[in-house]
């Protein structure tokens, strides 16, 4: 077990202080209805046992004294209550998607939010339960959060649906890639004020990218067997939530998908006629607390080890990377030159 590796975490989002909730009765038996399935479904693709009540209202952590991860906000009323402790900068990670699921009026949020002269509201939106996404984005998203905590300087409040995966990933990445910390040093404050479940290999592999470069080369999967009607693959690149199709090959009896993926470690599934399975012809995980096992792939891009650029990638996806005082500058002016997102 490494000094702080991804841990199988059992998390209760608890209501800070004076939270509370804002919808009437029949409309918070609903939202626990909708709060199981959310919590089984994050369960599911995150690999530990997560659990978030929308019901309780909005919740929150202070990670430092100007940076906050928490829950989303459900009403008008929510912005207030940030503006109370100091929040000047709402920073939103969620796709519209999410917000609608729990019946979140955005519009009126930010409606409200434009009337204040003290605090903005922004979106940069990372696809839930999705750590390729999450890695992806990080750039953009960071070079978004890093901006307008220069312009507005005060707290910053971080948040998904939940603020168990997305908004600790950014905060985390945050604190890496822009005020100095070293990231086992970052992760273990974050999991001291919050349990919460941030992917980290996202944030090795997003550092690696900007660094070295964001190559890609294929990669070919398949599956035997002419005696079923569809086969597709979930997970690997696309994320637990969508599906790819496989295509069948006659005169092979096979099917099969290329993907180009950058370098990196990929877990699927492949979905036979409907049902959930593994190739037991390509590598296996081994299986976690419940069991389950997934197929992997493994993209290694650069064929020379010796090379610089393998040299980097290799030891800022290592335990507990650390960046050189030229990396940390490099980052940062890329951050600042990074094409502002509307």
């Amino acid at each position: 077990m490494t000094k702080f590796a991804d841990q199988r975490l059992s998390i209760v989002a608890q209501v800070v202080s004076g939270s509370e909730s804002s919808t009437e009765k029949g409309e918070t038996e609903k939202d626990a209805g909708k709060s199981d399935t959310y919590s089984n479904d994050m369960t599911a693709a995150m690999g530990a046992v997560l659990t978030y009540r929308h019901e309780l209202g909005m919740n929150y952590n202070f990670i430092r004294p100007d940076l906050i991860v928490g829950s989303c906000l459900q009403t008008p009323e929510d912005v207030d209550k940030l503006r109370s402790i100091g929040v000047k900068t709402i920073f939103c990670l969620q796709q519209n998607p999410d917000l609608e699921y729990f019946g979140v009026d955005i519009g009126a949020i930010r409606e409200y939010v434009n009337k204040c002269s003290d605090i903005e509201h922004l979106r940069a939106e990372i696809r839930d339960f999705d750590a390729f996404d999450l890695r992806l984005r990080l750039p953009a998203v960071v070079s978004k959060l890093s901006k307008a905590v220069n312009r507005n300087g005060g707290v910053t409040y971080i948040h998904c649906t939940a603020g168990l995966g997305r908004a600790p990933a950014v905060a985390l990445t945050y604190m890496f890639w822009v005020q100095g910390y070293k990231l086992g040093e970052a992760f273990n404050l974050l999991m001291s004020k919050r349990s919460c479940f941030p992917k980290l290999d996202a944030i090795k592999s997003a550092t690696a990218d900007i660094l070295t470069g964001l190559k890609r080369k294929p990669a070919t999967l398949t599956w035997s067997g002419d005696d079923c009607s569809t086969v597709e693959i979930s997970g690997l690149d696309i994320g637990w939530g969508q599906r790819i199709s496989l295509e069948f090959d006659e005169e092979r009896g096979l099917w099969t998908l290329q993907r180009d993926l950058p370098e990196g470690h990929y877990e699927y599934k492949y979905i036979v006629d409907g049902v959930w399975t593994c190739n037991e012809f390509e590598p296996i995980t081994s299986p976690n607390k419940d069991g389950h096992i997934n197929n992997y792939v493994k993209q290694v891009l650069d064929d020379n080890p010796d090379s610089i650029s393998a040299a980097v990638r290799n030891r800022l996806t290592s335990d507990d990377p650390d960046l050189t005082s030229d990396e940390r500058l490099i980052i940062r002016e890329f951050l600042e030159a990074y094409p502002d997102e509307e």
